[in-house]
């Protein structure tokens, strides 16, 4: 049997991008997660988004007392909200240089939230697997996130996994798919540089970044994952988006009722918004039919809920 290969601290480093924005609370318990990680060889790069808290205080004392793995990133941009505060580290993570970077011949992105935990084979885990796809499909974007479990504020378990708890179907990762619903949860990425390269920066329409680093991969690499629940995903009062159990959808009585139901019309709106940004950025890379579930991705705008509907389902097949 053919030993699997495995990730080496000697020539391999990640980068890890940490956004902040009011998240004292609970930054430094993540920061602590991440400096605990079996494999060492990490650099965190962390930016405050025009935090009112103390964020900015922590991350100057972690970074004071861990100069080699902790960075905080300055500029004049202030609040740029979520999305292009990852965007804006992750194109800072493929230029950012120390002694650590410049000793690696491999480099790879790994994506944190403010207010989760870590487990500590996280990264290893993630980069024995990414390490399988690029010794089968080298040069190729590719992509690998894990389950993760549902904690409450004080740590306790509310789901021991988030697919299951929210229903998502992470095996549905085809490009047409991924057009429609995003199932990556992005404080469990890990990304190469090709898919770096390839995906930012993160453009303003789309819906999130891990959504768009997904497409990505869908469309042009490779992705993997693992059932595993790697983090500890903490739910309380501020999350940006948070765990939302799966219920059931309630049956109308009514078929026509059902038929012009618009409950999902801002939905659509933003998944065709989000296409239509694909296509303008990718369009001309990709092939027939990759264009073709493109299109009709962008056919999600038409105010008309059973076109959207139906649209909607193709996609989820496709």
């Amino acid at each position: 049997m053919t030993p699997k290969p495995s990730p080496s601290p000697d020539d391999t480093a990640i980068v890890v991008v940490l956004p902040v924005y009011n998240g004292a609370k609970f930054l430094g318990q993540q920061l602590d997660s991440i400096l605990a990680q079996s494999f060492t060889n990490t650099v965190v790069l962390c930016r405050d988004d025009g935090s009112s808290d103390a964020s900015a205080e922590v991350m100057r004392q972690y970074a004071q007392a861990h100069p080699e793995q902790i960075v905080v990133l300055h500029d004049a941009r202030g609040n740029v909200g979520a999305r292009e505060n990852f965007s804006l580290l992750m194109q800072a993570a493929l230029d950012f240089d120390n002694a650590a970077l410049r000793r690696a011949s491999r480099r790879y992105c790994a994506l944190a939230d403010q207010d989760d935990l870590w487990l500590p084979h996280k990264l290893e885990t993630l980069l024995t697997r990414m390490t399988e796809l690029e010794a089968t499909h080298p040069g190729r974007p590719t992509i690998v996130h894990s389950d993760v479990r549902v904690v409450a504020e004080d740590g306790s378990v509310i789901a021991p996994s988030m697919a299951a708890y929210q229903g998502l179907r992470p095996e549905r990762d085809s490009f047409a798919a991924q057009l429609i619903s995003n199932t990556v949860t992005g404080c469990t990425v890990l990304m190469n540089r090709a898919l770096l390269e390839k995906g930012t920066p993160i453009p303003a329409e789309s819906i999130m970044h891990d959504w768009w680093m997904s497409l990505i991969a869908s469309a042009f690499g490779q992705r993997a994952y693992l059932r595993q629940s790697l983090v500890d995903y903490r739910q309380h009062a501020t999350n940006t988006i948070g765990a939302k159990e799966w219920v059931k959808p309630t049956r109308h009585r009514n078929i026509f009722t059902h038929l012009m139901d618009d409950s999902h019309s801002q939905t659509f709106q933003n998944n065709a918004r989000q296409a239509r940004a694909f296509s303008v950025r990718h369009g001309h890379e990709l092939g027939l039919y990759q264009k073709f579930v493109l299109l009709l991705a962008t056919q999600l705008a038409i105010p008309f809920p059973p076109l959207q509907r139906v649209l909607y389902r193709l996609l989820r097949q496709l």
